[in-house]
């Protein structure tokens, strides 16, 4: 009564069976069963370590032991973040009164993302799928069909002529916000909210300002006011958003005097006048170019009517080239 764990018995054998030295047809499978799985084992044991020896094998073991915790390590916290991030797109998918199939195909795509990223795998073709459909029917065989520029131009302008294809904004606003960085996104956020900023150049003086050399150019206060965590890094920033056609460095001076009374008494200024010997400043101005602020319409930077401004004078006939990266 005291112990009532149940024991497993092997299959009743009579003794003659006993006697000959049979063995159960179960503990037979079994027992090569064993014997196999030992075989595989030693066998991948010795090609994995052929020609290291005992003494290598012990010296690279905390090695092998850091490497097998950084793994778990970074696997476990990209599950917990993808976990986070999903989890969330519930939430406020729930909040918003979001349809359920919408949702699925969200966390679908996030998942997919998710996996790419921490394989470091990129999207192939960032072709539209509706645009792809008009190259490749549904039921192709080719399982990865070559896709030619022509094919390409072929389905845009294909699609150009079907008033019922759907048009959710311009395809490269994807591309482009996968081409930010954090800080990027912060100063782009600056400008929908704030306007055109201030941005002075230090010039070495001299009269007339005839062989007046560039010291310093495009100095600003962008990074502080829109809270970057690397200021250093504002000025190649800036070049990443021009190149994207995001801003555009003016040659005119915004309104606000008060704004470059400020920015010149910055250290950085001062050290630039310095270096400059007798120098001086210019006062130009950087903004949003007309794509920018479609974009910042097109994710709720700005109100929905800025999705289709147009280049202002001033962007076409007063434009600078961007300034090195310091």
């Amino acid at each position: 009564m005291g112990d009532q764990r149940q024991v497993a018995r092997l299959p009743h054998t009579s003794n003659a069976g006993a006697s000959n030295g049979a063995v159960p047809n179960g503990a037979a499978r079994n027992g090569a069963a064993l014997s196999g799985l030992r075989s595989a084992l030693t066998g991948a044991t010795t090609g994995l370590l052929a020609g290291v020896t005992p003494a290598a094998a012990v010296q690279a073991l905390p090695d092998v032991v850091k490497i097998a915790g950084s793994v778990w390590w970074r696997t476990n916290r990209w599950t917990i973040n993808a976990s986070l991030h999903i989890g969330n797109i519930v939430i406020r998918g729930a909040i918003s009164g979001q349809s359920a199939q919408s949702l699925i195909e969200e966390i679908s795509a996030e998942a997919k993302q998710s996996v790419r990223e921490i394989l470091g795998v990129s999207d192939p073709d960032p072709m539209p799928k509706s645009l792809r459909a008009r190259i490749i029917p549904n039921g192709s065989s080719s399982a990865t069909p070559q896709i030619t520029l022509p094919d390409r131009m072929a389905a845009l302008l294909d699609a150009s002529a079907d008033l019922d294809y759907p048009d959710s904004g311009h395809p490269a606003y994807v591309r482009l916000l996968s081409e930010l960085a954090p800080d990027e996104a912060r100063i782009l956020r600056l400008f929908a909210q704030r306007g055109a900023q201030a941005a002075v150049d230090v010039r070495t003086s001299r009269p007339f300002g005839a062989g007046s050399e560039l010291v310093a150019p495009g100095i600003t206060m962008i990074g502080r006011y829109a809270g970057c965590r690397h200021v250093d890094r504002v000025p190649a920033y800036l070049n990443n958003l021009f190149r994207l056609g995001l801003v555009w460095f003016s040659r005119e001076a915004i309104p606000e005097q008060s704004a470059y009374d400020v920015l010149e008494a910055q250290e950085e200024v001062e050290a630039a006048m310095a270096r400059a010997g007798r120098g001086m400043t210019v006062r130009r101005s950087i903004e949003l170019t007309a794509f920018g602020r479609n974009l910042c319409a097109r994710t709720g930077l700005l109100p929905a009517t800025d999705e289709i401004a147009g280049a202002s004078l001033e962007e076409r006939s007063k434009q600078l080239p961007p300034p090195d990266a310091r």
